[in-house]
């Protein structure tokens, strides 16, 4: 079991390592990261970076735009990617709320 956990979280590091490095490299920053706009969409070759666009549906969904939707055209794979810093008394209910949201997804 323990394994198995420990495989998942070095999965789940290396994902987050390749989704950064992702981002460095499509994404340009300005000298001043506090006066920078990202572009709303940033492609480089097989892959497209969407910040904050709205998901498409075949039902009604209203929280539909996670922060980043990273879509890779040669593996046909989509992954979205919704970020949130609660303070520490709505940790629960953030979690709570992210279940629900990605349920809809699937």
């Amino acid at each position: 079991m323990c394994s198995l956990l420990t495989d998942i979280l070095c999965c789940l590091i290396i994902i987050i390592i390749i989704i950064i490095i992702i981002i460095i490299i499509i994404i340009e920053t300005a000298d001043k990261w506090y006066t920078h706009m990202p572009k709303p969409v940033c492609e480089e070759g097989d892959v497209t970076v969407l910040l904050n666009q709205a998901v498409h549906t075949d039902r009604e969904v209203t929280a539909n735009r996670p922060d980043m939707i990273i879509k890779n055209k040669k593996e046909k794979t989509c992954t979205l990617i919704d970020v949130t810093i609660p303070a520490d008394r709505n940790v629960v209910q953030k979690e709570v709320e992210k279940k629900i949201n990605t349920r809809v997804y699937v």
